[in-house]
């Protein structure tokens, strides 16, 4: 109810030269583990957003533990209907842990990237899975273990986003690199972002924009 009133909202006030972002996906674009959710990666890149654009909304869809399924059956219509300029997306990581099937995976990725890019005129950016086997507490065995699943489903998503001319933004290989080199990137609760690790990740995102 309050998301088709916000939608009847945005046409009575929309005018020419209107931007709409939307975000989707899973925790992480909900902002867990930010001190604040004006510090998550999504609202860090809108307001990159609102600072070059005077009529500029932004709507945050993410949910946390969602996975591909939930996006596609929650989210997916919900981001149509918002007629967005600018789409984000990071999904996979509560497949990876729940073990979803990658047949599975793959189908509704594919549904997925497929009905935004069919359906809107936004630009769409997506960020793969991180390599989540830098967290220290993670025993070696169960690193190589999770480095050859999320490859797997990392794949996936760089196939279909190629496919359809997103731009893919490189969180594996970002985490590799800054999580062996950096502290501080990992909240207190060992599996989401920091502060920290958001803003490093918007900036990924706002160098395509």
């Amino acid at each position: 109810m309050l998301f088709k009133w916000l939608i009847k909202l945005r046409q009575l006030v929309w005018r020419p030269g209107t931007f709409v972002y939307v975000a989707i996906g899973d925790s992480t674009v909900e902002g867990v583990g930010a001190s604040d959710p004006s510090r998550s990666c999504p609202a860090l890149v809108f307001e990159k957003i609102k600072n070059e654009r005077k009529r500029a909304y932004f709507y945050n869809l993410g949910k946390s533990g969602a996975r591909i399924k939930d996006v596609v059956e929650l989210q997916l219509a919900k981001a149509v209907e918002l007629k967005p300029d600018l789409i984000t997306i990071s999904v996979g990581a509560n497949d990876l842990r729940h073990r979803t099937k990658l047949r599975h995976f793959e189908k509704d990725f594919l549904e997925l990237i497929k009905t935004l890019s069919g359906k809107t005129k936004a630009k769409i950016i997506i960020s793969n899975i991180p390599d989540v086997s830098v967290v220290p507490s993670i025993p070696i065995l169960v690193k190589h273990l999770l480095r050859f699943a999320t490859g797997r489903f990392n794949r996936i998503i760089k196939e279909h986003a190629e496919q359809f001319r997103c731009i893919l933004v490189d969180l594996y290989t970002g985490s590799k690199i800054y999580g062996r080199k950096s502290t501080g990137l990992i909240s207190e609760d060992g599996l989401h972002p920091s502060d920290r690790g958001y803003a490093l990740w918007a900036n990924a995102i706002i160098g395509h924009l």
